[in-house]
């Protein structure tokens, strides 16, 4: 089983290096496009790996200390809204699927979002038609809530979005 941890500046490029397979292999899967982050310069990519009491990547290591999965959270700011928190760029090597890293990721970091005080729910979202993310968020208790639309725009069509959300109280 993959070793676990938060990330920080000294895993910046490898972190990197697989945010970057992501984006190109699974370019349905994010938000963000490999187009727009691969001329993020190396500190933009140790800025967003530095771990804050309300943000912090977790990796996935394989036995030889390879970064084969990651998982981003972070918490929203503001009085009405610091109750939320959100999971954000989550990725599994295709030589390393089936292996339990993505539901050891998740659970990890549910694990770790219980323990800041006051958030109450973690929200994600899921491409409509990856039923294998889906899946895995639904075994671990994500209710689905709602459909995001037309969401993103990739490869000249459009995807909607479905809206997850967690309660941890």
């Amino acid at each position: 089983m993959a070793t676990i941890r938060v990330l920080d500046a000294d895993d910046a490029d490898a972190f990197r290096a697989l945010r970057l397979e992501g984006l190109r292999d699974s370019p349905t899967a994010f938000g963000a496009s490999h187009d727009d982050e691969v001329h993020f310069t190396r500190g933009d990519f140790v800025r967003r790996v530095e771990p804050t009491k309300d943000s912090w990547l977790l990796g996935a290591f394989d036995d030889e200390s390879a970064m084969v999965g990651c998982i981003g959270w972070y918490r929203d700011r503001g009085a009405k809204v610091s109750h939320k928190s959100h999971i954000w760029g989550i990725y599994v090597t295709p030589r390393h699927r089936r292996k339990g890293i993505a539901c050891a990721l998740v659970t990890e970091l549910i694990a770790r979002a219980k323990s800041n005080t006051g958030v109450t729910q973690i929200e994600l979202f899921v491409a409509a038609g990856n039923s294998s993310a889906a899946c895995l968020y639904e075994s671990i208790g994500f209710k689905r809530v709602a459909v995001h639309p037309n969401s993103l725009f990739v490869d000249g069509r459009y995807i909607d979005e479905e809206l997850s959300i967690l309660h941890i109280t």
